[in-house]
């Protein structure tokens, strides 16, 4: 019989660490206290992060674009989309693009008084239908015409 006491002694201490362990458990899974926060940890070789000075432009914007409906309503008419007018007014670097709406047309750098006469910067060549587009990277006043049409077709694109 007194084998036996310690087995019992045994398997009664067990289930008392059973019950306090059971007791110490906490399923609510809260944290309390001040949170951690996490730090980037630097990669050997990678680039490192600039912060942005405040007023900095934080992306490089899109290159800008203007465009001019050719024989728009169906006339003889070199039309800005923005201002409704035959003249264009962008900044440097802004891409002009002319859309053929109506008409057989053309858009060609150059003055015209009784005649016409090209001056070389750009041509986009008679058609129906199409688009053209020259990129304006000086400042300066451009007149261009239809070859077409001539003196009663003419726009100018003024660039600031």
């Amino acid at each position: 019989m007194i084998r036996r006491q310690p087995k019992r002694l045994l398997l009664f201490a067990g289930i008392v660490g059973a019950i306090f362990a059971g007791a110490c458990n906490d399923n609510n899974n809260m944290v309390t206290g001040p949170l951690p926060t996490a730090t980037q940890t630097p990669v050997p070789g990678a680039p490192t992060a600039t912060p942005t000075p405040p007023g900095a432009p934080t992306a490089t914007p899109a290159p800008a674009e203007r465009i001019v409906d050719v024989g728009q309503g169906g006339g003889n008419t070199f039309a800005d989309q923005q201002s409704g007018g035959s003249t264009t007014t962008i900044t440097a670097g802004t891409t002009v693009r002319w859309v053929w709406v109506s008409g057989f047309h053309s858009t060609t750098s150059g003055t015209c008084s009784t005649v016409c006469t090209p001056d070389g910067a750009w041509d986009s060549g008679a058609g129906s239908g199409m688009t053209f587009s020259h990129t304006f990277n000086q400042a300066g006043t451009f007149p261009y015409y239809c070859t077409v049409h001539g003196a009663m077709m003419t726009g100018t694109i003024v660039v600031q």
